[in-house]
């Protein structure tokens, strides 16, 4: 299985070298070669890649400048090391954010929200939404709204921007009882591996508390969200309201 690994690693790497001449740390420069690989689709999400002295062997280098160099992607969240079997592309949970922000009142484990999509279509893309996907002039989204549902409690009216380029008929798709990150993965080609959320306090405005079942002006939660795929591409623009009497924030520090 070894054996196997190493192949692999010796086809990925043909013809790519680390400089030792260069003024770039060679743990850094290897680092980027990975993450190369990785953006390549050539390692997947969940995939092991191989092993330290492989990946030393294959380049030349130090135990030590192999194990910096991954070690560095692991705390990025890039890797994750499993004791005894490995090092392997994460696959990041981004779904638990929910549960982060709001509670459901439900006691039930397991259980998360549905969606009822209210309106998909191509759009021009405001200004904010262009800025935070990096898009060009005259480049168009796939915008989805859809309305969070926890046992006939709407909790979260959601806008999604995709770039078109990337996600050419998203908008036909039923994602009603769908997680949308494995969707993009798998049919697009393009995981999630990290995001950014901005959350702030806002009023409901009349057409935002209809669709959430309260009154215009009590309180919501607005969370926008930027997700990125390799090589800190961003690809998704979310903008979310939530009820203000069902927001509990919640982290863990460690």
């Amino acid at each position: 299985m070894l054996r196997k690994n190493h192949e692999k690693s010796d086809i990925f790497f043909q013809g790519q070298e680390l400089d030792i001449k260069s003024a770039v740390p060679l743990y850094y420069q290897l680092k980027e070669l990975i993450q190369a690989q990785i953006a390549d689709n050539h390692w997947r999400q969940g995939q092991m890649i191989p092993s330290e002295n492989e990946l030393a062997e294959a380049f030349k280098v130090s135990s030590g400048t192999v194990k910096k160099a991954l070690g560095e992607l692991v705390s990025q969240g890039l890797l994750t090391r499993r004791q005894g079997k490995g090092t392997f592309v994460a696959k990041p949970d981004f779904n638990k954010s929910f549960i982060r922000f709001f509670r459901f009142g439900s006691k039930k484990e397991g259980v998360f929200p549905h969606s009822k999509v209210l309106a998909s279509g191509t759009v021009d893309p405001m200004p904010e939404v262009a800025k935070a996907l990096k898009l060009e002039p005259g480049q168009r989204t796939i915008l989805i709204r859809r309305l969070r549902i926890l046992e006939d409690i709407p909790l979260m009216l959601e806008d999604i921007h995709l770039p078109e380029e990337i996600f050419k008929g998203f908008d036909e798709l039923d994602i009603s009882q769908k997680l949308l990150y494995p969707i993009y993965d798998r049919k697009y080609h393009t995981p999630i591996i990290w995001a950014e959320e901005f959350l702030k306090p806002l009023t409901a405005t009349q057409e935002a508390a209809g669709y959430l079942a309260i009154e215009p002006g009590q309180a919501v939660i607005s969370i926008e969200r930027i997700a990125y795929t390799y090589q800190d591409r961003p690809v998704e623009f979310r903008k979310s309201l939530g009820r203000g009497d069902k927001f509990s924030y919640h982290i863990e520090i460690r």
